[in-house]
């Protein structure tokens, strides 16, 4: 159980929480996207309580990226443009194209989703995050499954994605990632969420 969780994201910050397994890291993550109620407090997005919000209305603006995505059934292509589609709006193939190469993805479009490897997976699942042009991005350990070249490359892609404007939540236990993400970092332990002593 985690108390005293109190902090806030502005637009173009990177937030990472950062702490050892079970400590909560992820559940707070899923409260920050509404996939779960806090037992106490709220969630405010832009000053707005996000329980007033339609769930859809919240999920467009706050976009969860989950260690293990799930894939749908389909080519990798249609796993990213799914959010607009969603949203009755069509993505341009190559729109769709660019943000794959853009997770170092460069041809993967007509690809199986599901037949991915996890490390692939978590980088389709966050082009398909991005293509529904969210306010703030919540990304739960997202260098995981990453061999170190492409963990860079998408540590460099949540820093260019902060830079446009967007608030960014990091889940990670890799002190190092968290470091080259030149954000606010916090430590989650022993059910509390501080502020850690010597980040930036």
């Amino acid at each position: 159980m985690l108390e005293g969780a109190s902090f806030a994201v502005r637009c173009g910050e990177i937030v990472t929480l950062e702490g050892p397994s079970g400590c909560g890291k992820t559940t707070l993550l899923r409260v920050l996207g509404s996939l779960i109620d806090a037992e106490e407090g709220s969630v405010r997005l832009d000053g707005v309580d996000a329980r007033t919000l339609p769930p859809r209305t919240y999920r467009t603006r706050v976009a969860y990226v989950s260690q293990e995505p799930p894939m749908l059934e389909g080519s990798v292509l249609e796993n990213v443009s799914l959010g607009p589609r969603l949203r009755g709006a069509t993505m341009r193939e190559g729109a769709a194209a660019a943000l794959l190469g853009r997770v170092g993805l460069e041809g993967f479009g007509p690809r199986v989703a599901r037949d991915l490897s996890g490390g692939e997976k978590q980088r389709v699942a966050l082009a398909r995050a991005l293509a529904n042009d969210p306010g703030v991005l919540l990304l739960d350990e997202p260098t995981s499954a990453l061999d170190p070249a492409a963990a860079a490359r998408v540590l460099e892609l949540v820093r260019d994605v902060a830079a446009t404007g967007l608030a960014v939540v990091v889940v990670t236990h890799t002190a190092e990632h968290a470091a080259s993400l030149l954000g606010t970092r916090y430590r989650v332990e022993q059910g509390r969420v501080r502020l850690r002593k010597g980040a930036p």
